[in-house]
């Protein structure tokens, strides 16, 4: 069984040891590849003295996310891999958490990504959102099912964050990479939606756990609306939807909230609106034509540059 476990890395030297350490630990086999993004504390060196067994690649700029996790999803295709784990740097999981997942998989083929339960890093609760996620109407079935104790050994769940995932070969030669277009937040929730379009579903395997170790902190407003923004860019960019009455939903909700602020004299929420308005319409043309790559099998798999002269390439790619 060849399984690559991916974690993208920024100054995580906080977590990146309990993270390894617990990979390493696990009970089957596994390949374990880091990319970082300009770490400025010492996780570089904490990896490169504490586990020289890591292949690790040091990003000379900050890609983010997606098109790190990228690099790593191409260079484990291309060595045949069965199974990929996402791992976020600020996150571990217990010894037969990954190996558990595969045994649910293989009887369970249709689900394209599985995840464990994500509790936070004291293991006191669950994760705060992953508790969101496992609503009625998000996982039906494991509430009442858990209440009752008759917990099954999988459940179809709408999403779940990408902090700990194990996707299947056939899910990413089907779905592809992430897409480049997201730079910060939404990568995941597009490649469920993406997964969905191909047939595979999404499963919530709650005998196995994963720790998440951040803590719940109140959004800033300028947070909130850059999410609301991105999550309007999912929304258009969702192959399940149709784009152009997306685009007219969007536009009219957009007018009448610019002319509720000016009505009411918010000048400062006014400005904000607008300055996400401008965003997404002048995105517009990228969010069509990433729309067709994504529609085809294995999107941006064969355009995903792996050789390190070629990688910076990344920071300013643009969707043809």
């Amino acid at each position: 069984m060849n399984v690559h476990v991916i974690i993208s890395t920024h100054n995580g030297a906080n977590w990146i040891e309990k993270c390894i350490n617990s990979v390493l630990n696990s009970s089957i086999g596994v390949h374990i590849n880091i990319i970082d993004n300009v770490s400025t504390d010492q996780t570089v060196d904490i990896i490169q003295t504490k586990f020289p067994e890591v292949n690790l690649i040091c990003n000379e700029i900050d890609l983010g996310f997606a098109k790190s996790n990228n690099i790593l999803l191409r260079k484990a295709i291309e060595e045949g891999v069965d199974y990929v784990f996402l791992l976020n740097q600020d996150a571990w999981i217990e010894k037969d958490t990954i190996e558990g997942l595969i045994k649910i998989h293989l009887q369970n083929k249709q689900y394209g990504i599985v995840s464990p339960i994500h509790v936070n890093g004291a293991g006191t609760a669950l994760d705060f959102n992953f508790s969101t996620y496992c609503r009625e109407y998000r996982c039906p079935g494991f509430l009442s099912d858990l209440y009752l104790n008759t917990i099954k050994e999988i459940y179809d769940l709408y999403f779940v964050n990408a902090a700990m995932w194990l996707v299947s070969k056939e899910c990413m030669q089907k779905v592809g990479l992430f897409d480049p277009l997201f730079n910060v937040y939404g990568e995941d929730v597009d490649y469920m939606n993406r997964s969905r379009l191909k047939g595979f579903k999404l499963g919530l395997a709650p005998y196995f756990r994963g720790y998440h170790d951040r803590e719940k902190r109140p959004p800033s407003v300028k947070h909130n609306r850059l999410i609301a923004v991105i999550k309007q860019i999912c929304i258009l960019k969702d192959l399940n939807n149709n784009f152009y009455k997306e685009v007219l939903i969007y536009t009219t909700t957009f007018v009448k909230t610019l002319a509720i602020y000016l009505i009411r004299g918010k000048f400062d929420s006014l400005g904000a609106e607008l300055k996400g308005g401008r965003y997404i319409f002048s995105s517009l043309g990228k969010i069509r034509r990433t729309r067709k790559i994504c529609n085809k099998d294995g999107a941006y798999i064969q355009i995903c540059p792996t050789n390190k002269k070629l990688i910076k390439q990344l920071a300013d790619m643009e969707v043809n």
